[in-house]
């Protein structure tokens, strides 16, 4: 780094260039006229404005000093001219010296007329030879160095005497310099340096500088050399010899000299030395030599360090590991816009990865790939900002800027990992087609790519598969299978395959396959494969073979890895042993499944009622329908339990107990889908034992409110032979009449109608559906679709955003009471009310949904819409009662569990209980990847920043692309929490980069809008 150059040269205070010599002149000259001027006034008149000009020139009162000179010189030209005095009258001529040199001084026109004119006509006078060096100095006291140099010229010319030359020549080279004429001045220096003039070591110094400048590095040194020991100069010429060293790269004799002096203990004025002595250490790549001369010149220059060193030092300390030390020198650097900000952002971005702050290193990344001074820094900085994306699993991020990467740079060194790289970015943004369609489109695949393939596509078709498009999955497992790269995933493809198979009920095909990775030895599907070869045989009903299967998969501990598959393959090993008519095997596996407290477990039981009932052990049997009445009331089995333990009665001959049985089963469960059956066994119990009354209202009931279940025909003639038996056969005939009317069979009109509104409403028109429906409903009033009719108009309301009408027809289903539709109903009816906050009416209709529910899922569903509510009328005690009752019934509704926990997590959030709530969102979090998860991440990041743990809720934070990256509004929630974080840290520059991301990347206008609020007040408050 250049020494600045030295200011102009500070001159001495301006003198009174001829007071002490005139002094003395003046006693000299006129000692023997102060004798005679005692003897006679009249001589001594005419010196008095001679001697009131000296006083008035002593003064510096020059123009009135000029005037006294005139009057005393005009009685000597009597004759008014300019003719030459005689020189013989010392004062006469002393007197036109002043005039001459007072003209000047006052910037009278002619004044140089008159000093050209005085030194002609006095030339042998001393004063013509002293007046121009007069001058001279004078205006070099003044710092007119323009008008110094003139006169100093023309003393210089003139010669003299050695030492008042020597003073003449220094002023003048120091006119010239400070005129920049550096040219002419460093002869004078040289010459004055050479001699033994007090102003030997200036010149010396000054000629140094010029020959510094000059780029005569080797005559600089010697100059400055020469004065080194000068009390003057001997704390500033060691900074311009080394920086002299410097410049000519001679480091050896540089580091020789600098480091003795250096040594000697701190020197504010060596600051520069230590600085060059640091910048060769730098130079040779011994950083660490560097480092304590840079902290000496930046200890002692303070906040002025230019950024360049301060980037050299914070490169010294990154190239010695001192990555913590490094940031805080190039965090400031790296803010500004030029060649030194681009390379301090791309080591900034570096010291922040090897600190594992890979957020804070995008955004140093960012820096120096929006700067465009050099292109390969530029180059890199874009690449790995796009490589931390991916790390971040910002795969959609990822996958922007890796395309724009390669477009921007088509023939990048990074080419190949950039295209392996954005592979991936697909892979993790979960956008696999669109991954596979860009491997597929490249000319070059490396292996890398294509192990990515294998992957994209094997997840592909695992996504086609849940979505139930299994020809599109069996597609994309047929590519994954041409790459086994990996081979697990190999072996995870042609299982899959054969499931895709099987769930498209093609076996024949499926089972080949499966049995292919039974054979993979130690493989985790070969388990699973026997499991699905069981599945194939079984519903292929081919149970001798699929318990084989079963059993293997049994033997062998299942799918140790899901324990809900194994205690299934417990259940179906059952049923197939009871398929197969294997009735101690079935009981014994049933059993098993019922010891194990598994899912199912209500199942067996019932299925054991049945064997049990089958083989004639019928006390047994109601034992177990008893049993499972008892401890699985809410169970689906729970009505056939109660028609079966009938039934045994019925089969039995035990009448009357069957009647007790069934009329219990009609009471207890009036909505029940079995209570046609009841009906129907309860009447022709009734007809056996001869109570053709109680027969008849039995199958008149059916006729009437089940007219379209498959019991209608039966119950029609058992009512007919129960008339005849009771005498009343006439009877018989307006039952068959009105019978007729609601059943007219499949070609009615009627039928025909209510299919066609149906076609409309599920084909979305909900507009059309509801003229339909309502045309029908009128037409048809004692239909009986018409609660199916009312529902699906209650449904097109709710679509076309009518709630008043839909909540009407919801309510007229529930009102009837009479169909299937009536828990569906409820459900939609509870939903709507709490929208529009009515949440008395919204409880209630839960709870009805609650008590009637024939399935343990419509149970659970009722129980989240009560907790839902309770939350949403702020009743939390009860909304986290049912929360626990939702999360004790297991996974029987998806998702239901994670929603639970999310709750209880949520409602201690409000009452403040931060630990209760950290520990709820933990198990939410780790129950499922799903939207709750997404919530309860950002809401454990909130509790830590709530708590002004900053860095402890960005860590948090930062690790949301892992597993919830595919939701995109928890998402942008999440990382406009982590700038809220940056600011609580006064990490500004990193919040505005985290808020400026979300701008430009997220989907979500919603979470756009709000970025962009925070952007603006964290600018305001700049």
């Amino acid at each position: 780094m250049p020494l600045p150059d030295p200011q102009p040269i500070q001159q001495r205070p301006p003198m009174r260039p001829l007071a002490g010599l005139l002094c003395l002149l003046i006693f000299g000259l006129f000692l023997p006229l102060s004798v005679s001027a005692q003897r006679t006034l009249s001589y001594s008149e005419p010196d008095y404005h001679y001697r009131n000009g000296l006083e008035l020139f002593e003064k510096n009162n020059f123009a009135a000093a000029r005037n006294e000179f005139q009057q005393y010189l005009t009685p000597r030209r009597s004759d008014g001219s300019r003719k030459l005095l005689n020189t013989s009258d010392q004062n006469a001529v002393e007197a036109e010296y002043y005039i001459a040199l007072t003209s000047l001084y006052i910037d009278e026109p002619g004044a140089e007329v008159l000093v050209d004119r005085f030194v002609k006509n006095h030339s042998e006078h001393p004063k013509a030879g002293q007046l121009y060096g007069d001058l001279g100095t004078y205006y070099y006291n003044q710092g007119d160095f323009a008008k110094s140099i003139d006169f100093l010229e023309k003393a210089v010319a003139q010669g003299g005497s050695s030492a008042r030359q020597l003073d003449y020549k220094y002023k003048l080279a120091t006119a010239y310099y400070n005129t920049q004429d550096l040219r002419r001045a460093l002869p004078l220096y040289n010459e004055v340096k050479a001699s033994s003039s007090t102003d030997a070591p200036a010149a010396s110094y000054y000629a140094g500088v010029i020959n510094f400048r000059q780029n005569n590095l080797n005559e600089a040194v010697r100059d400055f050399r020469r004065i080194e020991n000068n009390p003057t100069y001997q704390n500033e010429v060691p900074n311009w010899i080394a920086q002299a060293l410097y410049r000519q790269r001679r480091f050896d004799e540089l580091l020789a000299y600098t480091e003795p002096l250096l040594k000697r203990g701190s020197n504010r004025d060596l600051s520069e030395v230590a600085l060059f002595t640091a910048e060769v250490y730098y130079q040779q790549n011994q950083f660490a030599k560097a480092l304590p001369y840079y902290r000496q010149y930046m200890s002692t220059v303070g906040a002025k360090v230019p950024n360049a060193i301060k980037f050299r030092y914070g490169q010294s300390l990154f190239r010695t590991g001192a990555y913590n030390d490094a940031i805080t020198q190039l965090k400031p650097v790296a803010a500004g816009k030029d060649t030194t900000a681009q390379y301090a952002a791309y080591t900034l971005g570096v010291s922040y990865l090897q600190t594992q702050n890979p957020a804070y290193a995008m955004t140093a990344f960012d820096q120096a790939g929006r700067l465009s001074f050099n292109k390969e820094i530029q180059e890199e900085a874009i690449f790995n900002h796009a490589k931390l994306q991916l790390d971040q699993n910002n795969g959609a991020d990822a996958v922007k800027e890796l395309t724009a990467f390669l477009k921007r740079y088509p023939s990048s060194r990074f080419e190949n990992e950039a295209n392996e790289l954005l592979g991936e970015g697909y892979f993790a943004s979960n956008n696999y087609p669109a991954a596979i369609a860009y491997i597929e489109g490249l000319k070059r695949r490396t292996p890398k790519i294509n192990a990515t393939y294998q992957r994209l596509t094997f997840n592909q078709a695992v996504n086609d598969f849940n979505a139930e498009r299994y020809r599109q999955s069996v597609e994309n497992l047929d590519k994954s299978l041409k790459y086994p790269v990996d081979n697990e995933l190999q072996q995870a493809a042609q299982f899959w395959k054969a499931e895709a198979y099987s769930a498209g009920r093609q076996y024949d095909t499926a089972i080949p396959l499966y049995t292919a990775v039974t054979r993979s030895g130690a493989s985790p599907y070969a388990s699973k494969s026997l499991y699905g070869l069981g599945y194939a045989y079984y519903n292929k009903k081919d149970y001798a073979r699929a318990l084989t299967y079963f059993r293997d998969f049994v033997s062998r501990g299942g799918d140790k890895a899901d324990r809900s598959t194994l205690d299934d393959a417990v259940v179906r090993l059952a049923d197939s042993y009871f398929a197969n008519k294997q009735y101690n095997e079935a009981i014994r596996y049933y059993d098993q499944a019922i010891a194990q407290n598994q899912g199912d477990k209500d199942y067996a039981v019932y299925q054991k009622g049945v064997i049990l009932s089958y083989v004639g052990r019928d006390a047994e049997a109601k034992a177990q329908f008893d049993q499972l009445q008892k401890q699985y009331p809410a169970s689906r089995f729970a009505d056939n339990a109660l028609l079966q333990a009938a039934n045994v009665d019925f089969e039995k001959g035990n009448y009357q107990a069957a009647i007790r049985g069934f009329t219990r089963l009609l009471q207890e469960k009036p909505q029940s889908y079995l209570v046609p059956s009841a009906l129907l066994r309860r009447a022709v119990a009734y007809g056996n034992i001869q109570q053709y009354e109680p027969a008849i209202a039995d199958y008149r009931r059916i006729l009437d409110e089940f007219g379209n279940t498959e019991q209608a025909q039966s119950a029609l003639l058992g009512l007919q032979n129960a008339l005849t038996d009771a005498g009343r056969p006439e009877e018989f005939s307006q039952v068959l009449s009105k019978y007729k009317r609601t059943n007219p069979g499949s070609t009615d009109v009627e039928r025909a109608e209510f299919e066609n509104a149906k076609n409309i409403y599920f084909s979305e028109k909900y507009a059309q559906a509801i003229q339909s429906l309502l045309a029908f409903i009128q037409e048809y009033p004692a239909s009986p679709s018409l609660n199916e009719a009312r529902y699906y108009v209650a449904e097109s309301y709710r679509q076309t955003n009518d709630v008043a009408n839909a909540l009407k027809y919801y309510n007229q289903v529930l009102t009837d009471n009479k169909s299937g539709f009536v828990v569906r109903a409820a459900t939609r009816a509870a939903e709507l009310e709490t929208q529009q906050k009515n949440y008395p009416r919204a409880v209630l209709n839960y709870r009805y949904i609650l008590n009637q529910a024939d399935s343990r899922s419509e149970q659970v569903t009722a129980q989240l819409g009560l907790m839902d509510t309770y939350y949403a009328a702020s009743k939390t005690d009860s909304a986290a009662y049912f929360a626990r009752e939702v999360i004790t019934a297991g996974s029987v509704v998806p998702g239901a569990q994670n929603r639970a926990q999310l709750m209880l997590g949520k409602i201690a959030l409000d009452k403040g209980d931060y630990k209760t709530a950290q520990t709820e969102f933990e198990k939410t979090v780790a129950l499922a990847k799903d939207v709750n998860g997404a919530e309860a991440n950002y809401l454990l990041g909130d509790i830590l920043y709530r708590q002004k743990k900053y860095k402890e809720s960005i860590a948090l934070l930062l690790k949301f692309n892992e597993q919830f990256s595919e939701f995109e509004y928890w998402k942008g929630k999440a990382f406009m929490l982590v700038a809220d974080n940056n600011v609580g840290l006064n990490e500004m520059a990193q919040a505005r980069a985290v808020l400026n991301s979300i701008i430009e990347n997220s989907t979500n206008e919603t979470i756009v809008a709000e970025a962009k609020q925070k952007l603006a007040a964290l600018e305001s408050k700049n």
